[in-house]
């Protein structure tokens, strides 16, 4: 009777750790990480920020998914581009619009040449500094929605940085 009981409980932390193992590895599958650089300015003076994004889809890069990005940022930065890496190397600068007044925007990525074999993917947004304003600080986000089997999986990160830069250049 004693090796019954003992013999279930064994079974049960087999199974517990298994999950726990199964489940910490699925959640580091799925990620995304944003990044600000400073270019410096253009040939109007205005600043440049190349905001770099790294993801990985996971498990999710072997199903049929559609992927849609999204960038957001601060008031008086404005888009110009958008460039992914597609097998490895970055391709060409893809433009980006926003309407007046508007704090963000969409841009697609083709899942079968922006994502490498095991679900990542990479790219950058450029953005310039249309209308200085008087903050200390000023951030972009990035969302990515990836729909899979008709489950939508959103990932998001956001980064920030001292205006200071702006002024100075």
């Amino acid at each position: 009777m004693g090796v019954i009981i003992v013999s279930i409980v064994l079974v049960i932390c087999i199974f517990t750790v298994t999950l726990v193992v199964i489940q910490k590895h699925s959640k580091e599958d799925i990620k995304l990480e944003v990044t600000a650089v400073c270019e410096g300015v253009n040939e109007l003076g205005q600043a440049i920020m190349k905001i770099y994004f790294t993801f990985s889809i996971g498990k999710l890069a072997h199903r049929k998914k559609e992927i849609i990005g999204s960038i957001d940022w601060s008031q008086g930065w404005m888009p110009v581009c958008y460039n992914l890496k597609g097998n490895g190397v970055y391709q060409e600068q893809r433009l980006l619009s926003a309407a007046n007044e508007t704090t963000y925007t969409t841009f697609e990525i083709n899942a079968t040449n922006d994502i490498d074999h095991l679900g990542r993917g990479e790219g950058y947004v450029v953005l310039v500094l249309e209308d200085p304003i008087a903050t200390d600080k000023s951030r972009a986000g990035v969302i990515l929605a990836v729909t899979a089997n008709m489950v939508t999986y959103q990932l998001s990160d956001s980064t920030s940085w001292k205006n200071d830069f702006a002024v100075n250049q």
